[in-house]
Formats: structure tokens, sequence, C-alpha cells
């Protein structure tokens, strides 16, 4: 299921991403394109996620099914599944591993921001902002409506300087249209998907837009060519905190380019209607691909547990791994196949009814040698009785696929 979502994640971004790159990003609609990156973020998370709710069922297995691990015959056994959980949980280890550095920087960041605020001298502004004074600071930035400039600086800050008031009324424009929110929600969905190319550049898009934003409300009270001069003239590397909004965020080149861009004609926000077509194509497609995995796996022979609206898993005795070498033990390769060296694979269906029996034993591959159909059907009856599966606490029936490899030595 995590490959799967994660294919559908990629085709539903990357198809967001593309239509904004070709013909959104050089536009001036700030805010529009503000919604539609966050907007375009969210759904294509919401439209990969699994469920009934947006993609249907119509292809999954049926409730109850599972498919278990490949078994080889002919061969000496070799417990095949712990090496390939193993690998999974090798995996979910790394995973686990980046999530949690990732959110370890964020709430690092956030008590370094909240440190400042109740270390600085706050002051309250007109419009609801709080200005907050700090030594710890080291160029004016924004975190929701908190407002930080460096201290001893209050006269740079002042009516009399224009450079101080377009940087304030920078700042002041990412405070008051909420732009930290955006932030905090692009920060939280890297943590997600640290590992995910596409989750940075959404954040980087994003940031990118807000600067627009911010600079073109600051551009209004001064000329913009000196706005401008004044970027490059105090360019800055700027505060190490990767969530917050600051005055010298980069990049200057593109803040520049937007900041002396000629307003786009309303007539090119027709661009915004192709966003509906591209999420219908989007959708279309991620459901065809969860659709056509669904059916792969349904048919693949080498991967764990794959189950539906079950509580507890059936259990043989002993374990999955008793069951393996209880098969593997048991079959034995047909005289006639061993003797025409005839290699291959039997999927064989079978039933754990809800007294934990196996029943209803038949062949679900096509083009099999049928001795060794018979060989696999003859020794899945042998199987002892299992632990039946559960569900609402009752003893249900469920449906089993075992696919068993035929090899030679």
């Amino acid at each position: 299921m995590a490959i799967i979502f994660l294919l559908k994640l990629t085709i539903c971004w990357g198809f967001f991403a593309l239509l904004y790159t070709l013909l959104l990003q050089r536009e001036t609609f700030f805010r529009a394109n503000r919604i539609y990156l966050l907007g375009s973020a969210l759904a294509g998370a919401m439209m990969a996620l699994p469920g009934d709710w947006l993609f249907g069922s119509p292809d999954e297995a049926p409730a109850g099914q599972i498919v278990l691990p490949v078994i080889s015959a002919g061969l000496e056994y070799v417990e095949t599944t712990t090496r390939q959980s193993n690998w999974f949980d090798y995996l979910w280890i790394l995973y686990s591993m980046g999530a949690l550095v990732t959110l370890f920087r964020l709430f690092w960041g956030l008590s370094k921001i909240f440190r400042m605020r109740m270390n600085g001298t706050a002051s309250d502004l007109s419009d609801g902002c709080i200005l907050v004074t700090s030594t710890e600071v080291n160029v004016p930035f924004s975190f929701f409506k908190w407002i930080f400039v460096p201290a001893g600086g209050s006269d740079r800050h002042s009516e009399s300087c224009p450079n101080s008031d377009a940087m304030l009324a920078h700042e002041r424009a990412h405070a008051l249209g909420w732009h930290s929110a955006d932030v905090l929600l692009m920060e939280l969905l890297c943590v997600a998907f640290w590992f995910h190319p596409l989750a940075h550049w959404y954040r980087r898009s994003l940031r990118t837009i807000h600067e627009y934003l911010a600079d073109a409300e600051a551009s209004e009270q001064t000329d913009k060519k000196q706005y401008g001069l004044m970027l490059i003239r105090q360019a800055h590397p700027g505060i190490s905190l990767a969530f917050v909004n600051h005055f010298f965020q980069s990049p200057l080149k593109q803040r520049l380019l937007m900041l002396t861009r000629h307003t786009s004609p309303a007539l090119q926000a027709w661009k915004y209607s192709l966003a509906l077509p591209v999420f219908i194509l989007t959708i279309m497609v991620a459901r065809q691909t969860s659709a056509q995995a669904q059916q792969d796996k349904t048919r693949q022979t080498g991967n764990s547990f794959e189950l539906y609206e079950i509580d507890r898993l059936p259990e043989y005795p002993g374990g999955e791994k008793a069951m393996s070498r209880f098969l593997a033990e048991n079959i034995e390769y047909p005289a006639g196949a061993k003797r025409d060296s005839a290699e291959g694979v039997v999927a064989v269906k079978f039933v754990i009814d809800d007294t934990g029996t196996v029943t209803g034993i038949e062949n679900v591959t096509t083009n099999a040698r049928p001795d060794l159909v018979e060989e696999t059907i003859r020794v899945v009856g042998m199987m002892p009785k299992w632990t039946p599966a559960r569900k609402d606490d009752k003893p249900v029936k469920v449906i089993f696929t075992l696919p068993v490899r035929f090899k030679l030595k």
C-alpha cells in the first residue's frame, strides 16, 4: 500500500507542479498562485490516500483475501519471509529517523523563536502586530503577528527612515497575510515526506510567493526602483530559521524581476481554468495506477500479507515461519516433472473457515502442469487447523492465495 500511495502522490504533485511551472509562476497573480500551491499540495496528498471516498474499490481484492509469501519446492528451505520483512523494517526505520530529525529541527526552531519573544521587548503596533526587539535577532523577520527586529536598531525602524518603513511594511505584509500558517503547514508536509523532492519544491515555491506578496505591499510605500536598490544594497544571508518570513529572503534575482514586471493582464487568468482538467486528469491517472497496482498485487508471488476488513489475521500453528517450513518439507517434486526438468509456479486458493479448517482448495494458475497442481493441492490439504481470523470479535472465513515455486536444484 505504501508504494501505491507514493506512486499516486508523485503523479498528483507532478501534474500540478508541471502546470504551475509552465504557465503560472511567471504571472503576477500572487494571491491566486498562493491558493493554487496550497490547494494542489493538499489535494494531491488527499487524492493519494487509500480508501473508497475518492477512488472507490472495484478492483480491490475481496474482503478477507490474503496473498501468502512464495514457497519454494525442490530447493533447500530458505526463510525468505524473514529476509523480506527485515528489508521493510530497515526502510521503516530509515523513514522514521528522517521524520524525527526533520521534526526535531522544526521544534528546535520554534523554541528559539519563543525564547526570542520571551527575552525581547515587545510593543504593540496599530494594526494588531507586535514589534519585538531582541539582541538575538540579526535581521528583521516575522512569525505570525510577531515582527522581530534587532536590538539597538529602533532608530532604523522609526518614521524618519524610509528603508526602515519599507522593511517594516514588508514584515507586516507577512504577518497580516498569515504567511506563517502556510509555512508551518509546508514544514509539517516536509516532516511527513522529507524524502520526497516535490514536497520541498512546494515549500520553496510557496515561500517565494510570500516574498512576492510582501514586496508588492512594501514597494507601494516607496519607489519600486529605490526599493529594489535597497534589496541589493542590504542583501544578507538572513536568519538561520527555515520557517520564518524575513526581509532578506532569497531568491533575490526573482524578487527583483517580479518587482519590476508589469502586472499580468486580467485575460491571463484563463490559465487557472486549466487546473480543473488537470485535476480531473490526475484523478483518472491516479485511479488507473491504483487499480493496476492492485491487480498486480493479487497476482504477485513474493510479498507479505495484504488483507481487507479483518481485525485479526488467521494464524497457522507456530506462525508463518512454521507454515513455510511445513510446506517446503512436505511438498515432493513430482517424478514426471523432475524427469522433464519442468519448473514453474502454481498458485492455489483455499479458505480458512470460521473453525480454522482448510477448505475449498482450488487451482488459480493457468497453463500449470497437472502433476504440480495436484501435489500443491495435496499438501495444502494436509495442513492442520488454524486459529481463525476475527472481525468484530467473531470468527470469520478468510480466503488465501498461496504461490508455490517448483524449481529443480
